[in-house]
């Protein structure tokens, strides 16, 4: 019964900590932190009305003061501060299920139509420009805030506006194809595609590769793991620009290096320090009080009025020290010695690859070097005083590290293969267009002199087509 006590008590503490810290927020205009607050009052007293009341009105001005923000930022201009805020309240009325008043109701009708108008000039102008991609990163951008149902009718509107923008820039852009432009023709029927649009694929650049072949084993890899490591390369290989499904070369790949995992053990001696309780004799000095008694004369009156005199027996107190002897205890160091075998793993691997990609250049390289040591100690002693207790390592497993080893060739493999690309055909000081649409087929942001020339077409979506190469 105390304990239950204690408990609630404890609870109620707890509780009037926490409402105080709300109230607190509340005070200070930090209503959405105040309410969270709220929410773990409730959680402990989840039938509490009055807990249960006051976060309802807790809620109701936090998302008044989010839509006054929004409001109030909308005025001085400021749309994509204005939609953060607007955001923000609409995530909190969807989490709370929250009815707004009928003033809120009109604020929040405002502050979609203001969004309208900022979309149709942040989206709709470079869409009605032709720079459908630009518009299309735009919109992607709000899509947190469109994602709510209040906004899917401004959601709709401006992605058809973006797909017809697109749409037309690829009739467009058709007629700028030309025979002796490959690479060019390529970056159309991707962005034709991209809006589900027709454009003729052109035949596979001479740059271009079909699927890699590979020669030479790794030292220490059974058939299972020799194949998944040329599957993850050439997986890498495949989605780099210098791969095409059409491709008639196929580059051929050496493969070498080791893997290999390396265990050992040996007999070890142990100490295990710990403290042995010893008891021993010492003596203590005691103290006893004694009273002895003694014969006394006294005077007393009888019953006549005369005094007379009688013994009585008195006490006299005296006090007695002794020594005892006493049991006590002492801790004295001790160690306890016990055998184990000390156990090591090492993984060690190393990889290399290489081919010709372009022959005006060396030959493209991509390695792995790395190694993992692991020791524990085994045994099955138990000493509970020296808290010793058997013991069993874990080490990493050989598969499982190796997985790991993999990947991480296979994303090195990936980088540099982009990298060589760039090297290859981005490095050029002045570009045709068809060289700066080889350029864009790495996929990743293009220097400046690609970005001119493929700007002279496409305007403002010379920056966004590396996007349609990311992926074969």
């Amino acid at each position: 019964m105390v304990r239950l006590l204690l408990v609630s008590l404890l609870v109620l503490c707890a509780c009037s900590t926490l409402r105080g810290r709300a109230d607190s927020l509340a005070q200070k205009g930090m209503f959405v932190e105040a309410a969270a607050i709220y929410d773990d009052l409730i959680r402990q007293s989840p039938y509490d009305q009055e807990l249960l009341q006051a976060r309802e009105g807790l809620r109701s001005r936090a998302l008044a003061q989010l839509l006054s923000n929004a409001r109030e930022a909308r005025l001085e201009g400021d749309d994509e501060e204005a939609e953060a805020w607007l955001l923000r309240f609409l995530n909190h009325r969807t989490a709370w299920n929250a009815k707004l008043s009928g003033g809120l109701e009109s604020s929040l009708r405002e502050e979609v139509d203001g969004t309208r108008r900022h979309l149709q000039r942040l989206v709709g102008n470079p869409a009605r420009q032709g720079h459908a991609l630009t518009a299309e990163q735009t919109l992607r951008r709000k899509q947190p805030l469109l994602a709510h149902r209040e906004l899917a009718l401004i959601s709709r509107d401006m992605e058809w506006l973006v797909l017809q923008s697109g749409k037309t820039s690829c009739q467009r852009l058709r007629d700028t194809s030309t025979d002796d432009s490959p690479h060019w023709r390529e970056l159309v029927f991707r962005y034709c595609g991209h809006w589900r649009e027709y454009a003729p694929r052109p035949a596979t650049a001479p740059e271009l590769f079909g699927p890699p072949s590979w020669t030479g084993t790794v030292e220490g890899l059974d058939e299972a793991q020799q194949a998944q490591l040329e599957a993850r390369l050439t997986q890498a290989f495949e989605s780099s620009p210098w791969f095409a499904p059409g491709g008639s070369t196929r580059p051929e790949f050496s493969l070498e290096g080791r893997f290999v995992t390396q265990r050992d053990s040996h007999s070890v001696e142990l100490t295990a320090p710990w403290k042995e309780s010893v008891p021993y004799t010492d003596h203590e000095d005691r103290t006893e009080t004694i009273e002895e008694p003694y014969e006394a004369e006294e005077e007393y009156t009888d019953k006549n009025g005369k005094t007379k005199t009688r013994k009585v027996t008195k006490y006299t107190r005296h006090t007695h020290t002794y020594s005892v002897p006493v049991t006590r205890y002492r801790d004295v160091p001790r160690s306890f010695e016990y055998h184990a075998l000390r156990l090591s793993q090492a993984h060690h691997v190393t990889v290399a690859s290489s081919v010709v990609l372009d022959a005006r250049r060396g030959p493209f390289t991509v390695t792995l070097q790395d190694q993992l040591s692991e020791s524990g100690l085994e045994h099955d002693v138990t000493f509970t005083e020296g808290n010793v207790r058997p013991q069993r390592p874990s080490f990493t497993l050989a598969e499982v590290w190796l997985e790991a080893k993999v990947e991480a060739l296979r994303v090195a493999f990936s980088r540099q293969l982009t990298e060589h690309w760039r090297e290859s055909y981005c490095s050029t000081p002045s570009l045709t267009l068809d060289e700066a649409a080889r350029c864009a087929r790495a996929g990743i942001a293009v220097p400046i002199q690609a970005s001119r020339v493929l700007s002279d077409i496409l305007g403002a979506d010379a920056t966004q087509v590396p996007a349609l190469f990311a992926s074969p």
